[in-house]
């Protein structure tokens, strides 16, 4: 009985432990996202103003007949490439290129790649 209560001691403090410095390393990554941002807004501020911009209109594909590309697997490709854009300047989709000879090597590591983020 005497062991379960030690053991049960040890666990308490090495839980508490662990918590402790979770929340330090919590409170030292906002200290210094806060620092970082604060940093980067003088710096701004330092700079000379931007000009005003229009808001981003949305993208426009531009034709990629050239290459036998179908129409809408270039509008596929712009709409896939916007929904994941998060920049605040816009883009356009210039050329499509298919890559039909490619090594054995590098199909599969094409394939790892698109794979890997399902």
């Amino acid at each position: 009985m005497e062991n379960l209560i030690f053991g049960l001691g040890v666990m308490l403090i090495g839980l508490l432990v662990v918590f402790v410095g979770l929340i330090i390393l919590i409170g030292f990554i906002k200290i210094l996202t806060m620092v970082t941002s604060h940093l980067s807004g003088e710096k701004k501020k330092a700079s000379a103003p931007a000009p005003a911009t229009e808001p981003v209109k949305a993208p426009v594909a531009a034709p990629a007949q050239p290459e036998g590309v179908p129409a809408e697997v270039i509008a596929a490709i712009t709409a896939a490439i916007a929904s994941v854009w998060e920049g605040e300047t816009g883009f356009v989709v210039r050329h499509v290129k298919r890559i039909t000879n490619a090594s054995v090597w590098n199909r599969a590591g094409r394939e790892e790649q698109t794979y890997s983020r399902f």
